[in-house]
């Protein structure tokens, strides 16, 4: 590879460069020849693998987490100027950047180091707490890059709106919001410090304009002519990539190629939703062409090259808006298509291509071009074309290309709106878009429809027109009653929604959610005096401010840095992208990699793996299976039951890995993968539903023994009053951002592995097991984890396994990654539940008698059980003396489930807050006032059979409910619901008692000084996962010794320095090892005194270390932490907590957006309010997104994962977060049972976020009430946007004007 400095980068050079034959390709300033690689590497591994720039991250390689998003400069090919957009590099080939002159690919590493200093940008994240696990951190950072490099002075809604395809699942982004506001200049809530312009505009020495270059050290000469020739840049024998200049170049590429696979490149965005297209042997990119960027306001509209850019569209739109209202539609409409660094990339000729090849894409492009009337040009070397979008769809376009579009402007009279219902609010794709152009004459007080164009997406692949609609409008008078609904009953027959995928929504929500769209359009033309004022709230959308929020809390500033709110130790690593992840190590000499072959069968027998065509792709080592296996075949160590590393021939679920490819590249690896060839036989249908298990009785040995206190039965069936219901809770994907990972290198006495782990000890042994070693020959590494949340404890040693065992049998280092959709088929997820109840209460709504059974799907495998010892969160805060709790543990065909942050308590406690509800509903009582009656007070008696010695939670809640005017805020909404017909509003509220046990904890901790300056570093048992372990850790050494805790040091984890050592998890690890790591404090203060006491007063510490050192003081202690169980079964200690969620829904569509949040949590005397408020933040959001968003789909059929990927799963994204969020960290609350009395504070609060799914059951209550369905319904986590309109009962039969 060669590179040229930035100091030879001029322009002569350049031209010097292409005739000599190199393809030069500028990243941070410096050039590199690209002439020997592949056009179609994806700039992101290009930047990895080859540059070693690895602060750019890859997880999805889909174009949906934003953490591969760097920065691209070039020459705009049509004005004299720059172009600055933030793209993602994982979908970028870096053939296409060669056809952009002059330009500058910036990544993370550019901005600012550590050790060079920080970006402005950089700094702030780190400053603001932004940054806990840090694997998001360089993406965000980018992101927010480009937007000041267009923008230095941006809007706090420009700001907002930009992190629409960023994901951040440690944050609960409140931080990272507040730290990138900052920059805007008059956003004085959220500014600490002073506004720092970003840009450094200079004249170019060499052609004297005006050229942005950030502040990269470059010097001031800018390379002035496009550095590539046209035409053909590479061939092989698989592919030609061309570059043609013109656009007769491309006519004749075209002509040349006709009968050939030929694919346009302009954004490549597409394979992120269609990864299978192709294959493609002709590629041409066709951003080098001048003439396709064009764009001109003709008398009849606006004319659109094919290659413009979403985003630029958009802003044309918005220039030209005076022209036509019509293109502030559809501009808004766009906005909403997939994300900013997609649409910078993505053009609308590509996206309306997407939907020519594929019928079942739902363009958004496509609706609003259709509706607005515009017409497409169709061209090849010998004709012209114009077609409507309708007609385009039929267009050979064989040996054709898009050249242009042209948008119409309205006429006097017409109007035209447009809507798109996502299942989440940003970068989603659409459950039904729809977009209408009406024009309406108004004679005789009437308003007539002279024309109407009514087009849909999502109904079904050839819905486009709702035709017979249309006819039967024309004509007819707006204002009456029988027009809607004569229009909405031939709607409702010609809506026939395709309902095979088990992907789509319901088809019955689809069908009323196309009439609603068109209800909204209706009524929108019509003036506010002839609509009902009820009816109003049909005509908009929901609209959504810029987020806020407060964070209270207290400290002791005569105890820092104990109690100090700081950032994490790591977080400026972590924002400049220095921090080295397991993917990040550099290479190792013949290091390899892995992909796994995975089962298409959900319950069947392994036959045959046939790898004959695999061994024959390039760069293919070898493809290993069961027979391979040096030691036992599995990663879960005795007494566990065996779960396979490769399957030996049962297969239990699809997506069970059955071999695995070794290559030298990850992209080899998988390409192996699909040349692989798996046989079965005995295929039987799989178990895929809770349903299906309970229905066959398929169960795992009884988890656990009931708990029985009292007489429960009786208690029911005695009470006067008695309900009884069913409440699911479904699953949840982890989403860490690094998926799972780990790499292994032979030693001459073992393995070393570096593991993406949260239980070292059990993955060391699983490996020893798997390679027949001994423990003492494997030695596992973990330094930062980028994110867990549970995931990463048991199921990270199927990766360890399968890493050792590749390693032991071909010698060789090897790196096992699973790519996201791997993961998401292969590894389990949070545990889903069915839960039936009983319940008998008395009239006044207090509790007599429960009884629960817990249905459990606890997958193939009971390894990670957790139905039984979740059963001590069944009660939550709430006394009842008569309880019987069943625990069931559910067997099928899908893989092993897991623990997920919070596992077991979250859904428990969400079964014991929807049986109040329930019974409030009965009593026709508030439920926060029977949730108030029953809630424990101190000494009471908890099922589990312990007493609360220091219960909180009755004040909580009253103070709560003054605090934030709950009683004002429901009369406020009970005012909105009776003036608003289609939207409703909800409030609620949830108490929290948390039991946290230490007894299962056990880590060792050492602490040793430095005899030669005092430094001190510190090894502990925990594991770094962005929960602020290591940083709690140092603030109480520092405490304890009363030294500056940049004196401190946390060194990597690893089974030598902490052997024996439990998972990481449960939320006591940063208190085990804080306590630890204080006991090895003291022991080093008591060896110390004696020397200390002989010195001056006032000796620093640097002094009084050598001084113990030369009277032979040892200088480190160790601590072995192992809580003994408390008596009668008794928790450490309780955490409490209230949260009360308001939200909003759109009872037409299901949209909905949780107004606001408060939450107060006892986090006793918090180590360190910056953590601990980021891991309430953190954790509650994640939360919400299991109760709103994010929903698993099986294939009913074989029990695949069907939504493995960005494209389908939906975690909470940046504007998910609640408009007002609010959290205080309860005051003067020291904890006596804690360490330095603090509490925990990672998974409790997320129990507390089912009040948003209760707020949002509120405002469905309130819409049912007015179809006259006032009782009570179970409302289903994942309540999704679908759920919430169905629940709602509308009919439109009920739509009047």
């Amino acid at each position: 590879m060669a590179t040229v400095s930035p100091q030879k980068a001029g322009c002569n050079l350049a031209k010097e460069l292409t005739s000599a034959g190199q393809l030069m390709l500028r990243v941070n300033g410096v050039l590199h020849d690209v002439k020997c690689k592949d056009p179609l590497m994806s700039l992101a591994e290009y930047l990895r693998t080859i540059l070693q720039h690895c602060g750019t991250k890859l997880m999805c390689g889909e174009g949906g987490c934003g953490c591969c998003v760097v920065v691209v400069e070039y020459d705009d090919p049509v004005r004299p100027e720059k172009r600055i957009e933030s793209i993602n590099s994982c979908l970028c080939p870096i053939g296409s950047l060669l056809s952009l002159k002059n330009h500058n690919v910036t990544t993370i590493e550019a901005l600012g180091s550590v050790k060079k200093g920080l970006h402005p940008i950089q700094q702030r994240l780190a400053d603001y707490n932004g940054s806990q696990c840090g694997y998001c951190s360089p993406g965000f950072v980018m992101q927010m890059y480009g937007l000041l490099k267009n923008d230095a002075n941006p809007s706090l809604q420009e700001v907002e709106d930009n992190f629409d395809g960023n994901v951040c699942r440690c944050t609960g982004y409140r931080p990272i919001l507040d730290a990138m506001k900052s920059f805007v200049k008059d956003s004085s809530n959220w500014q600490k410090g002073f506004f720092i312009d970003i840009e450094d505009i200079k004249p170019c020495s060499k052609t004297m304009k005006l050229c942005k270059r950030g502040h990269l050290k470059i010097d001031g000469r800018c390379t002035g002519a496009a550095m590539n020739t046209a035409g053909l840049l590479f061939s092989s024998k698989e592919i030609k990539w061309y570059q043609p200049g013109s656009l007769t170049d491309l006519y004749l590429l075209m002509r040349e190629h006709c009968e050939e696979a030929v694919k346009l490149v302009h954004g490549d965005t597409a394979k992120g939703v269609f990864k299978k297209d192709g294959p493609y042997k002709i590629f041409i990119d066709v951003k080098g062409i001048p003439d396709l960027y064009m764009v001109t306001m003709e008398p009849s509209g606006l004319k659109v090259s094919s290659n413009v850019s979403l985003n630029s569209l958009i802003d044309y739109l918005k220039q030209y808006s005076a022209q036509s209202p019509s293109y502030n539609v559809i501009a808004s409409h766009l906005l909403k298509i997939a994300n900013s660094p997609v649409r910078n990339a993505g053009g609308w000729a590509g996206n309306l291509m997407m939907r020519w090849q594929h019928r079942e894409f739902v363009s958004d492009v496509f609706v609003v071009f259709e509706a607005a009337g515009a017409k497409v040009t169709v061209t090849d070397v010998s004709d012209v074309n114009t077609y409507n979008l309708v007609d385009f769809l039929n267009v050979n376009m064989q040996g054709k290309f898009l050249v242009c579009v042209e948008i119409p402007k309205l006429t006097k009279g017409e109007s035209m709106r447009s809507y798109k219902v996502m299942p989440r609010n940003q970068n989603a794709h659409t459950y039904v878009s729809a977009a209408f152009r009406a024009k309406i004459i108004v004679s005789n007080k009437k308003q007539l429809v002279q024309s109407i164009s009514m087009v849909y997406t999502g109904i079904n692949k050839d819905f486009i027109h709702a035709a017979a609609t249309e006819k039967f409008l024309g004509g007819k008078d707006l204002i009456s009653n029988d027009t809607l609904q004569g229009a909405l009953a031939i709607l409702d027959k010609e809506l026939v929604p395709d309902d095979a995928d088990p992907l789509l929504a319901s088809a019955a929500y689809r069908k009323i959610l196309a009439q609603g769209l068109f209800y909204k359009f209706y009524l929108s033309l019509l003036s506010d005096d002839i609509v009902s004022p009820r009816n109003q709230s049909a005509r908009y959308s929901l609209e959504r401010p810029v987020s806020t929020g407060s964070q209270t809390y207290s400290s002791k500033p005569e105890e820092y840095p104990l109690t100090k709110p700081m950032p994490k130790l790591s977080a400026r690593l972590q924002t400049s992208g220095e921090a080295q992840y397991i993917d990040d190590l550099p290479l190792l000499p013949n290091e390899l990699f892995t992909a796994f072959v995975l089962s298409t069968e959900g319950n069947a027998t392994l036959t045959d793996i046939n790898s004959t065509a695999a061994m024959t792709m390039p760069g293919a080592v070898a493809v290993l299976t069961a027979e391979d296996i040096p030691g036992s075949n599995t990663f879960m160590p005795p007494p566990n039951v065996v779960e396979e590393i490769f399957s030996s021939g049962p297969i239990l679920y699809a997506g069970q890995p059955v071999a695995m490819c070794v290559a030298d590249s990850q992209e080899h690896a998988l390409q192996m993968v699909e040349k692989v060839v798996v046989t079965y036989q005995d295929q039987k249908p799989p178990i895929v539903s809770l349903d299906e298990a309970i229905k066959q009785k398929s169960f795992h040995p009884s988890p656990g023994p009931w708990i029985q206190v009292g007489d429960a039965v009786s208690a029911v069936s005695n009470s006067p009053c008695k309900v009884d219901g069913e409440i699911r809770a479904g699953e949840q994907y982890h989403f860490y951002m690094e998926t799972q990972i780990c790499r292994c290198v032979p030693t001459e006495d073992g393995l070393n592995l570096q593991a993406s782990s949260q239980w070292l000890t059990l993955l060391q042994e699983a490996v020893a097991d798997a390679v027949g070693m001994q423990a003492k020959n494997i030695n596992v590494t973990a330094k930062r984890l980028g994110g867990a949340y549970g995931g990463k404890a048991t199921r990270a040693n199927l990766v360890a396994c399968a890493a050792a065992v590749a390693a032991t049998v071909l010698h060789r280092p090897v790196r096992c990654k699973m790519d996201l959709s791997t993961n998401m088929m292969a590894v389990g997820k949070r545990h889903g539940y069915a839960v039936k109840y009983k319940v008998g209460f008395n009239k006044d709504g207090t509790l007599n008698g429960i009884i629960i059974t817990y249905y459990c799907n606890s997958g193939s495998s009971p390894n990670d059980n957790e139905v039984e010892e979740s059963l001590i969160f069944s009660d939550n805060a709430y006394k009842c003396d008569n309880w019987q709790l069943i625990p069931v543990a559910l067997k099928t065909n899908r893989a092993p489930h897991t623990w997920c942050r919070a596992p077991g308590s979250k859904p428990n406690i969400f079964v014991i807050e929807t049986v109040l509800e329930h019974v409030a509903k009965f009593l026709s009582m508030d439920p926060i006032i029977v949730k108030q009656k029953n809630l424990y007070a101190q000494g009471d008696r908890t099922p589990m059979g312990f007493i609360l010695p220091y219960c909180s939670i009755r004040n909580l809640y009253a103070s709560q409910l003054t605090k934030v005017d709950v009683a004002g805020r429901i009369e406020t909404i009970k005012k909105f619901n009776a003036d608003n017909l289609w939207k409703k509003k909800g409030l609620a509220v949830v108490p929290l008692k948390y039991c946290m046990y230490w007894s299962w904890g056990c880590y060792l901790c050492t602490v040793s000084v430095f005899a030669s300056d005092g430094s001190v570093i510190i090894s502990h048992g925990g594991i770094e996962s962005g929960q602020g372990l290591n940083t709690k850790v140092a603030q109480v050494c520092a405490y304890m010794l009363g030294i500056p805790i940049d004196t401190v040091f946390i060194k990597p984890t690893t089974t030598d320095s902490s052997p024996n050592s439990a998972a990481t998890g449960g939320s006591i690890t940063s208190e085990l090892n804080c306590m630890g790591v204080q006991s090895c404090c003291e022991v080093l203060k008591q060896r110390m005194k004696p020397v200390k006491d002989k010195l001056p007063p006032g000796t620093s510490w640097k002094d009084l270390v050598a001084a113990c050192y030369q009277a032979k003081v040892n200088l480190t202690a160790q601590d072995w932490v192992w809580p003994d169980p408390r008596p009668e079964g008794a928790p450490q200690y309780n955490s409490y907590g209230v949260t009360v969620a308001e939200a909003e829904v759109d009872v037409l569509t299901g949209e909905n957006q949780i107004t606001q949040v408060d939450i107060l949590f006892d986090c006793g005397e918090s180590m360190n309010p910056d953590v601990d408020v980021g891991q309430v933040e953190g954790a509650f959001i994640m939360g919400m997104g299991y109760w709103l968003m994010e929903k698993m789909v099986y294939d009913p059929k074989t029990g695949a994962v069907l939504n493995a990927g960005t494209w389908e799963y939906k975690p909470p994204f940046s504007k998910c977060i609640p408009v007002s969020f609010n959290i205080e960290l309860l005051k003067n609350a020291p904890n006596p049972m804690g360490v330095l009395r603090s509490k925990a504070s990672g998974e409790p609060p997320q129990c507390m976020s089912c009040a948003t799914l209760f707020a949002v059951k509120r405002a469905i209550e309130a819409a049912r009430e007015d179809t006259g369905q006032d009782t009570y319904f179970p409302l289903h986590g994942p309540a999704t946007v679908d759920v919430i309109q169905t629940s709602c009962l509308v009919d439109y039969k009920n739509f009047t004007i």
